[in-house]
């Protein structure tokens, strides 16, 4: 299950072939897989069918696992978590994951979806941030039984449409279910850490900043601007989000500029040119270059296709 190897070194100094891993690779060379194009895949994996387990590998896309049976130990980023059933493990874009052990009954259902996939998924920026950014600290979440009764009824009922005739709408169905299970899996974080976890300073303004965000993104493009209301310089803010969220100001403002964007294309029923005028562009086709740069589609086409 490996697109290509390259060397890596670890933190202890060893030298050990890492293995990059695509969403349709995994779709080709796993067996009993369900999958939508090369976005989304649902597939199963015991102790006899774990590559983790003879060498490290990077998934080009996020991913989780549902531990059924058994027990494990996988090293995420080189630090080791105990895996045992019910809990869900969550993995971000090029994590280098593998498992130092596992027990011979272990099992486990494996979710892959792709960066593009998440974006079409209609979910608030202030929803999606904590869930994001806590998955990225504490990747290892322990649930109850219930809860994966009815995360496996949603992966189930996902499977069910994958192998459904009703194509016409089968993207649009599984975005839902998708979109179901991600806001289930929020409310258990939050049930599950109901006091915030101690803040340091980077942490308050990292916080500070996406608050502005939410308020002005419809408005207020640049950086310098929300590092004025923070009275910090655009250089202080932009190094701060990068260590806190691995992501640059300027990409977390263009992220949620989109996100909005796609929102009112597919759903607000304003004009092209009404919508640009919204989200505070001078021209429609500036608007239309924007949207195109970062999302490698027009305005047009997206609405069209949406």
């Amino acid at each position: 299950m490996t697109d290509s190897g390259k060397t890596k070194t670890t933190r202890g100094g060893n030298r050990e072939g890492l293995r990059k891993v695509s969403i349709s690779r995994i779709k080709r060379e796993m067996s009993d897989v369900f999958y939508l194009s090369d976005d989304l895949v649902i597939t199963t994996l015991d102790a006899q069918r774990n590559t983790t387990a003879d060498y490290p590998v990077s998934i080009d896309g996020f991913s989780a696992v549902i531990m059924m049976a058994g027990e494990a130990t996988v090293s995420i980023d080189m630090q080791n978590y105990q895996i045992r059933p019910n809990t869900i493990v969550f993995f971000n874009p090029d994590a280098i994951i593998r498992t130092v052990k596992c027990s011979a009954n272990a099992a486990a259902y494996v979710l892959a979806f792709s960066k593009s996939f998440v974006n079409e998924i209609q979910i608030d920026l202030s929803t999606s941030l904590p869930v994001y950014m806590r998955f990225g600290k504490a990747p290892v979440l322990e649930v109850r039984r219930e809860d994966v009764d009815e995360i496996r009824q949603l992966f189930q009922l996902i499977k069910t449409m994958l192998r459904s005739d009703k194509e016409r709408y089968r993207h649009e169905i599984i975005r839902t279910l998708f979109t179901t299970a991600f806001y289930i899996i929020t409310e258990i974080n939050q049930r599950e850490e109901p006091r915030p976890l101690k803040q340091g300073r980077s942490e308050v303004l990292f916080d500070e900043f996406m608050s502005l965000l939410q308020q002005y993104n419809k408005r207020e493009r640049n950086v310098g601007f929300y590092a004025k209301q923070l009275k910090i310089t655009p250089k202080y803010l932009s190094a701060v989000v990068k260590e806190v969220s691995g992501k640059t100001a300027a990409r977390w403002i263009d992220e949620s500029v989109i996100l909005e964007a796609k929102a009112l294309l597919k759903y607000s029923g304003m004009s092209i040119q009404e919508i640009a005028y919204h989200l505070n562009f001078s021209t429609q086709s500036f608007f239309g270059k924007y949207f195109k740069q970062h999302t490698g589609t027009s305005p047009s086409r997206y609405k069209r296709k949406g």
